[in-house]
């Protein structure tokens, strides 16, 4: 009896977990394959257990204890999420540093167009064996910093996949979703940035609702909750805080519009077929990482004076052409990372 091939998967941070977690639902049954998953987060930890995915919580776990567990484990492939802050410490970097001590192929896979040097460290001394990348943009993007082109592969983004088969919901014409985020800039944050919104709306669409949705990980405490109540309670709209449980999908199905700063959650939107605004006064096009500005595929406004006029004119933009978003949707994604899983494994 041939003997199961062992597959580490560890992340971080949401993003990073929810692009392979489609490939995870697709191999936990397989017979062939045991799959264990270390996360370095609670509440993604939380999420995955409801899930009905296995799962070992490691929050702040030394490199020494990681290296142990790699060594008892022994794996067959060890993939990662690619945490997007400099620092040494993240669970991914621990783990490719492990592997590659102990020689276990690596596979480390980019949720978002941005903050590639931060990803791999500043000499690239946590570039894994092989990269998973979104498209043809991240992976020149890529190449750029000095990443070898033949360790990078364009799989498309797992967790894009869904958004090809969601089931359409009839969007609600007075409903307007704000995705809320944490902004490490002094000036503007995110609370001047709800406010100009806020402000704008109030002379245009009096009758709408806004719903805020908070970041799933970054804005789960009562504080961080509470830093828009001065502005709502000053407001004319009708405005209120989505509940932490309900899924930004199944919000962005009901919104007729869709507005927020640089969040996934924009790209995630307009791969629904939405219409998007994504305000980020101060910036410009060189310094918007946001690929789906860059795709013209949601309104990027940088100026406040500007912001009036997107939300004046948004519905007289035409929704994005289906074939646009089908390259990304439409892609297999799962399956070809899977396959790509697959070929490390068949030549072990």
């Amino acid at each position: 009896m041939k003997r199961k091939f062992k597959i580490i998967f560890s992340a971080e941070q949401k993003g990073g977990f929810d692009i392979f977690l489609p490939v995870i639902k697709r191999i936990q049954n397989n017979k062939k394959i045991d799959v264990f998953l270390f996360l370095d987060n609670k509440k993604i930890y939380e999420f995955a257990k409801k899930q009905k995915i296995e799962c070992n919580l490691l929050a702040n776990t030394s490199q020494k204890k990681i290296n142990g567990i790699v060594k008892k484990i022994n794996p067959d492939i060890v993939f990662t999420d690619t945490n997007d802050t400099d620092f040494d410490f993240s669970i991914d970097k621990k783990f490719i540093k492990s592997a590659k001590k102990f020689n276990k192929p690596t596979v480390s896979i980019i949720d978002f167009w941005v903050n590639y040097k931060e990803r791999f460290g500043e000499k690239l001394e946590y570039l894994p064996d092989n990269i998973l990348a979104i498209d043809r943009k991240m992976k020149e993007d890529l190449s750029s910093i000095g990443i070898p082109a033949n360790i990078i592969k364009i799989t498309g983004s797992p967790r894009f996949d869904k958004f090809f088969e969601i089931k359409k919901t009839k969007e609600k014409k007075n409903v307007i979703v704000f995705y809320s985020q944490p902004l490490f800039e002094k000036k503007p944050n995110e609370i001047e940035i709800f406010r100009d919104i806020i402000s704008a709306l109030e002379k245009i669409y009096p009758e709408k609702e806004i719903i805020i949705k908070f970041h799933p990980t970054r804005e789960g405490n009562k504080k961080d909750r509470k830093k828009y109540d001065t502005i709502i309670k000053n407001s004319i709209l009708k405005i209120k805080k989505a509940e932490k449980n309900i899924e930004a999908e199944d919000l962005s199905k009901k919104a007729e519009l869709v507005i927020g700063i640089n969040s996934v959650a924009l790209i995630d939107a307009v791969l629904m077929g939405k219409r998007v605004i994504s305000y980020q006064p101060g910036r410009n096009k060189k310094s918007d990482f946001l690929v789906s500005n860059e795709y013209r595929w949601s309104l990027p406004v940088y100026r406040k004076e500007k912001l009036f006029f997107a939300l004046q004119n948004i519905f007289k933009k035409p929704f994005i052409k289906k074939n646009e978003i089908k390259k990304y949707t439409k892609n297999n994604s799962t399956n070809k990372v899977i396959s790509f899983i697959n070929n490390i494994l068949i030549k072990k």
